[in-house]
């Protein structure tokens, strides 16, 4: 075991439902409807999948939920579970190859540089810059030949199940993200940290 792939999305970065809540609120905005807008509709998918630019998706996002309300939420960059952090740092400074993989708009980067972490990881991958998401079996491949790493060689940490699921068929040792303990236990395990 060499390389560690990780998710960003709920696993390096959560995204508190709590403001999505306080956001909708403000705006009067019905209960779940702007992760839904944001996440779960047609341009959502498609800005993740690369089939639109992230200016055009906040476009259709304002034409969802308004204006004021989408500039709310790209305004806010989740909370950073440090401990993860912490433990893909000292994976890498161990020797370990780390490489995030999410399914994300461009915005991605916008994320990782306000918590500081640009250099957390060998390379970044971002589906919207793919072309391929998640569990799509070519997004895992793709990855792994573009940074240079084998699937079987590699621990994909992820905190959703059906995507985990499609990184064990392809041969990776699978770790379904609870806390960061557990992951820290599944990295000692496998010896990408001592």
């Amino acid at each position: 075991m060499d390389t560690v792939v990780c998710d960003v999305g709920g696993v390096i970065i959560r995204f508190d439902t709590g403001v999505a809540q306080q956001i909708e609120a403000r705006h009067d905005l019905d209960s779940g409807s702007l992760l839904a807008a944001a996440l779960k509709s047609p341009p959502g998918r498609q800005a993740m999948a690369g089939e639109m630019t992230h200016e055009d998706w906040k476009q259709a996002m304002t034409g969802l939920v308004g204006e004021s309300a989408i500039d709310e939420w790209l305004a806010y960059h989740g909370e950073l579970d440090a401990e993860v952090v912490a433990l893909l740092k000292k994976s890498r400074g161990a020797g370990a190859r780390v490489v995030l993989l999410s399914n994300a708009t461009a915005r991605l980067h916008d994320d990782l540089a306000f918590h500081g972490l640009s250099d957390l990881a060998d390379r970044v991958f971002c589906s919207a810059e793919m072309g391929l998401v998640k569990p799509n079996p070519r997004c895992f491949r793709e990855a792994a030949q573009r940074a240079g790493f084998a699937l079987e060689r590699a621990l994909y940490a992820d905190d959703t199940a059906s995507w985990v699921e499609a990184g064990v068929r392809l041969g990776m040792t699978g770790h379904l993200f609870s806390t960061a303990k557990a992951l820290r236990d599944t990295l000692e395990s496998t010896g990408l940290v001592s």
